[in-house]
């Protein structure tokens, strides 16, 4: 019995142990099924996790694909673009161009206004006390003035064009070279059919018949005449009065209210006024320019009332600092706005003592050397002979190329009177040869042609001035001043 008893109890702790084994082995099993829920759980979060990164790659892949599909637009808009900007600085450096021509030519028209006004050294011969208050609104002018001598009469103009800037100036060149042209033909002409040419030749050059929607172009002008032997002024005006001082007291010379162009009293007769002269006469011609420029504090115009008031306050003045009251007064009155026109004033007192015009002009150009080339023998003997009484030193040449020959060998030159018809080289070649050798040298020509485009072909060759034949000695004599004592 107790071997049996000792094997049951044997069996038992057999028994015991065994089922302790189980138990741990069912506790390391369950340990293990919970590492395995846990590595499966894992295993769930990262496959989830690769999903989600799956997504956010699709998403970055759709994301990195319209990048790339603004990127392209990116691109070929900066393609658009910097064409574009291509473009536009050509065309702004086009724009440049274009600009920097057209004020060349603005440049050039000044440059060519300026050579057909009168020389202040003439206007100074013919008036020994004047001013003149001319200040363009813009670079070239539409208002302009105009002096001239024949023999013991002095004509003087103040002149206003149409518009202004290079319209205005085309206009004046018109204007300047018809009053030439019409003096020229008739010294003894009267004011009144000096005006009454020009609107014909005005009327007849713009083909104005009076039609619908035609140009109205035309010029306003106030014109006398000073007769030294009769000491009489001859006024007629288009619109531009005459004012005169005497004595304190200022007279208007009222203009016939129609202008120099088409209009419907074109075919009446402009008035020709008398004004017997006394000796301090103060003569005023000028533009609308002054009067009607608005400024002050209330904006307003000028008005002639005012203009009227400012000469006789200051009339006792000398006339240039009648010119810097002028000035000083516009200006003020004018301020920060912007100037609406050209403005001319002339002003000039009748001494004729002082203004008797004499005959010869007292110039002395001893050291001076001036090239003549002229194939006309009358023509070379009338300038030979006017300026061998400045003691200058004469050389001729009968043609261009003769011209062009002894300015190369002779560098004294200091100043060229070209004709522009000559035989073998005209006188517009000749002058742009020598203008290539030197660009300096003033070059003056002569012509007839005033209303043909040799003028024109001249300047555009390089001449500085010109001089219209047939010549008047005191006018040939203030040109070649202007350039050979410029440096004196």
């Amino acid at each position: 019995m107790s071997k049996l008893k000792q094997a049951e109890d044997d069996l038992k702790k057999k028994i015991t142990e065994h089922n302790k084994k189980i138990e741990n082995l069912e506790k390391e099993v369950n340990f293990y099924i919970k590492q395995g829920d846990v590595i499966t759980n894992q295993r769930a979060k990262i496959q989830k996790e690769r999903d989600n990164l799956a997504v956010e790659k699709d998403d970055m892949a759709k994301q990195k694909a319209l990048m790339e599909e603004d990127l392209n637009f990116i691109m070929k808009q900066s393609d658009k673009i910097a064409e574009q900007k291509h473009k536009i600085k050509k065309q702004h450096d086009l724009v440049q161009k274009q600009k920097k021509k057209i004020e060349d030519s603005i440049l050039y028209a000044k440059r060519i206004q300026s050579a057909v006004l009168p020389p202040n050294r003439f206007i100074q011969h013919l008036l020994s006390e004047h001013f003149i208050f001319y200040k363009p609104r813009d670079i070239v002018s539409g208002d302009f003035y105009w002096t001239k001598q024949m023999d013991k009469r002095i004509f003087i103009a103040a002149a206003d064009c149409t518009g202004h800037g290079v319209p205005g100036a085309l206009m004046s060149m018109l204007g300047i070279t018809f009053l030439n042209e019409i003096a020229n033909k008739n010294p003894n002409i009267h004011a009144n059919e000096i005006l009454n040419e020009l609107r014909i030749h005005i009327i007849s050059s713009l083909r104005q018949t009076g039609g619908t929607g035609e140009s109205r172009d035309g010029l306003d002008i106030a014109l006398c005449i000073i007769d030294h032997e009769k000491r009489t002024l001859e006024y007629s005006g288009a619109n531009n009065p005459l004012y005169l001082i005497r004595n304190g007291d200022l007279r208007e010379i009222k203009a016939d209210r129609m202008p120099i162009g088409i209009h419907r009293r074109a075919k009446e007769s402009f008035e020709n006024h008398i004004v017997n002269l006394e000796k301090d006469d103060l003569i005023y011609l000028f533009s609308d320019g002054f009067v009607d420029q608005f400024g002050g504090e209330d904006g307003r115009k000028f008005l002639s009332a005012n203009f009227k008031k400012l000469l006789i306050d200051n009339y006792s003045s000398n006339l240039n600092d009648q010119k810097i009251l002028l000035e000083d007064t516009f200006n003020e009155w004018k301020g920060d706005r912007k100037q609406l026109d050209d403005i001319l004033v002339i002003g000039f007192k009748i001494a004729f003592s002082k203004e008797e015009v004499k005959s010869v002009l007292n110039y002395d150009w001893a050291d001076k050397t001036i090239l003549i080339a002229e194939d006309d023998p009358a023509n070379f003997l009338l300038l030979k002979k006017s300026l061998e009484k400045t003691n200058a030193d004469i050389i001729h040449a009968e043609n261009g190329k003769d011209a062009v020959k002894l300015f190369r060998t002779n560098p004294d030159i200091d100043l060229i009177l070209m004709d522009i018809r000559m035989p073998i080289m005209d006188g517009i070649e000749a002058t742009t040869q020598i203008k290539q050798i030197d660009r300096d040298i003033p070059v003056i020509v002569q012509t007839a042609f005033t209303m043909s485009s040799e003028k024109e072909k001249s300047f555009k060759a390089g001449c500085d001035d010109y001089i219209s034949k047939p010549i008047n000695i005191k006018e040939l004599f203030a040109t070649v001043c202007k350039y050979i004592e410029k440096d004196e």
